[in-house]
């Protein structure tokens, strides 16, 4: 007796017959309907009842209609169609390289060996439970989207932002793209009943395809592949970060928002769906390069959402990495059999450099140590594009990371070539931080040094800022490409003057130097915030990062000579300025408010140098320790509070800043009692 089967969802729903094929059934694709030929994992089960009745209505709306509340998505499953999980890179440690040495010409033993044969996909159900999770998970977040922010509207706002000069940093090639092609998708089932269904379908099924590139591929070829009919949940959350980050420059756009708080709920939307069309996309186990472009933009787009300070953003670059390393990227890209089209490489060079540096500049922000090591992989840097096509420039030198074409642009690919650089030398001076007894730490700090001001004399003429930065006449994403090239520079000879102090409350005169280099630049890009675009690191950041470190040193040293009657003494009429314009710019609002991910840090080291300011106004403790050293005294070994890390600027130190004797006013000894 042949088993009964089950009807498709659309057949079933109009109680025609259906001839239960697959994908599709008949009827579905005569009527051109396949999209929306669905069929249940669990057909005869029946049903729960204790659905709610809004629930059930809300799941049929047509594209955007009023809902009375945001339907929430269901717990997300992971399930792949692949009988095999897929094993990535595997080096040459692995029983793969062994078992190659007998075999050369055998790629039993490979990656792809772990694909599904067709013999074991005919065992699959392509409709079963995981995939039906799958295609609700997918219909929910796309119908929670469209239902509250008309997608017009999101794509202008994004080509508006776009147009400002500002981008996506690693997706840079495929921002505008994903965001015009996704009208094109979202125009073909406008009118179904199940419209939702059938654009996650569709979705999914793109997903699970490989993005395939040979030597002789262009870059339009492999965006077809993710564009348009094409669309996929990773073009898709490309398109959700542009949003996201736009509504952080882009302060007011009526056909979106008016008010901070619909700004702010349009940012935490396409953030939250940003992050599950990432998780639909990684539970297929199909790494590819979009992916890997994907998962980093989404780190970045945390980094403003959530804080620099944010487990979430901690832990979504350790996701990163470790795809970056599953997919190979950290060996030499150049030399992957089959060869890859240049395009592909210089994306893969760029991938794996701005990973790194983000990994060595979050290490030192935060005090931890760093996940990815130049002593496990092949440094690389991208060559930086000279045209629209994003094709490398041929002049560059080949086999020198440090040599630049006198002749390079300013672009993304130019600030993340540096930034990488600059983190190579981070990388060997945070190795330093924890070698400084050894014999050869001297030796290594000057190389360090000569090496830094080498790179430094590399860089085009035209990418060194040798004025300040308001005479400068370049645009304004060149402005701040300027200054970051520059805090970064600066930013290395700060961590190596740090290596030569044995505590942080006795800064000597270099650190003190470049602090009012760093804080001096910083305070420019603050009061010409306005004139400038996004190149690569955003304001907060710059001010955190470089900014806040900067400002302890200088007030450390301050501290020191109030507390020292014998000390030289030291003009400070700049360094004040510059502290006074810092705090007063933050305490006005115009860099972070209360409710913002770095708020708290930023706003806490903003109350220690307003109350240290305060203390020069009331005493002119510059002119006169005396007047402090009996609070110096009372307040005992106030420098044994301070952290061994020298490079640790987090809100710990603000706080031992803070009670400094000097700093402790009439007004905190009225609270004590």
């Amino acid at each position: 007796m042949a088993s009964r089967l089950a009807a498709c969802e659309a057949c079933r729903k109009a109680k025609v017959a259906c001839d239960h094929k697959r994908p599709a059934c008949t009827r579905c694709a005569s009527n051109n309907n396949a999209a929306i030929c669905i069929y249940r994992a669990a057909p005869f089960k029946r049903r729960r009842t204790d659905v709610s009745p809004s629930r059930q209505t809300s799941r049929y709306l047509p594209p955007h209609s009023p809902v009375n509340s945001s339907p929430s998505s269901p717990s997300f499953t992971p399930r792949t169609t692949n009988p095999y999980p897929n094993p990535g890179f595997l080096g040459s440690s692995s029983h793969v390289a062994i078992f190659n040495h007998i075999s050369p010409d055998d790629d039993s033993h490979g990656p792809d060996a772990y694909h599904a044969s067709n013999s074991d996909m005919t065992l699959l159900d392509p409709q079963s439970a995981g995939d039906n999770i799958l295609l609700i998970q997918g219909a929910d977040i796309l119908k929670q989207l469209l239902n509250t922010f008309p997608l017009p509207a999101m794509r202008d706002l994004v080509l508006l932002w776009l147009a400002k000069g500002t981008n996506l940093a690693l997706a840079e090639p495929f921002t505008q793209q994903c965001s015009e092609h996704i009208n094109q998708l979202f125009m073909v089932f406008s009118q179904e009943a199940h419209w939702h269904l059938a654009y996650a379908r569709r979705l999914l099924e793109n997903s699970r395809r490989p993005l395939i590139a040979d030597e002789s591929s262009e870059i339009s070829s492999f965006s077809a592949q993710f564009l348009g009919q094409n669309y996929r949940w990773e073009s898709m959350g490309i398109f959700l970060c542009a949003v996201s980050r736009a509504t952080i420059d882009v302060a007011f756009y009526p056909a979106l928002y008016t008010s901070e708080k619909d700004q702010i709920a349009l940012r935490k939307l396409s953030t939250r769906m940003s992050d599950l069309a990432l998780d639909i996309a990684l539970s297929l186990d199909c790494l590819n390069d979009l992916q890997l472009v994907l998962q980093y933009e989404n780190f970045i787009l945390h980094s403003h959402v959530n804080g620099d300070q944010s487990y979430h953003s901690w832990s979504r670059l350790g996701n990163v990495l470790t795809s970056m390393f599953a997919l190979g990227y950290h060996e030499n890209v150049e030399k992957t059999r089959p060869r890859r089209p240049p395009f592909l490489i210089e994306l893969r060079k760029a991938a794996c450099a701005t990973a790194y540096s983000a990994d060595k500049n979050v290490a030192v922000f935060l005090g931890r140590p760093p996940r990815m090591s130049k002593r496990f992989c092949h440094f690389q840097v991208p060559l930086t594009p000279t045209g629209p096509d994003q094709s490398p420039n041929a002049s560059s030198v080949s086999g020198d990371v440090t040599a630049w074409d006198p002749n390079t642009p300013f672009s993304y690919r130019a600030e993340l070539r540096w930034s990488a650089l600059c983190a190579s030398l981070k990388e060997e001076i945070l190795e330093l931080f924890r070698d400084k007894r050894r014999e050869t730490y001297s030796q290594r700090a000057s190389a360090i040094e000569n090496e830094a001001h080498a790179q430094w004399m590399a860089l085009p003429s035209h990418f060194r800022l040798a004025c300040s930065l308001r005479e400068c006449s370049q645009s304004p994403f060149e402005r701040d490409f300027l200054a970051g090239v520059r805090l970064n520079h600066l930013h290395v000879l700060f961590l190596l003057r740090l290596l030569s102090l044995d505590t942080l409350t006795e800064p000597d005169r270099p650190v003190v130097d470049v602090s009012e280099q760093i804080l001096s630049l910083v305070v420019e890009i603050i009061l010409l915030r306005d004139q400038l675009v996004n190149s690569g690191t955003g304001l907060v950041w710059k001010v955190a990062h470089y900014g806040l470190p900067s400002a302890g040193i200088l007030l450390l040293s301050m501290l020191r000579q109030q507390s020292t009657q014998h000390a030289e003494r030291t003009p400070w009429s700049k360094p004040l300025l510059n502290l006074g314009i810092f705090v007063a710019q933050i305490q006005a609002g115009s860099i972070v408010r209360p409710g913002d991910p770095n708020y708290a840090l930023i706003s806490k080291a903003t109350h220690t140098i307003d109350r240290f300011l305060d203390s020069v106004h009331r005493e002119g403790a510059l002119h006169d320790p005396a007047r402090v050293s009996s609070r110096v005294e009372e307040g005992g070994d106030w420098a044994a509070l301070f952290s061994q890390d020298l490079y640790d600027f987090e809100a710990a130190f603000w706080q031992n800043v803070a009670d400094h004797p000097s700093l402790l006013g009439p007004e905190a000894a009225l609270s004590d009692i």
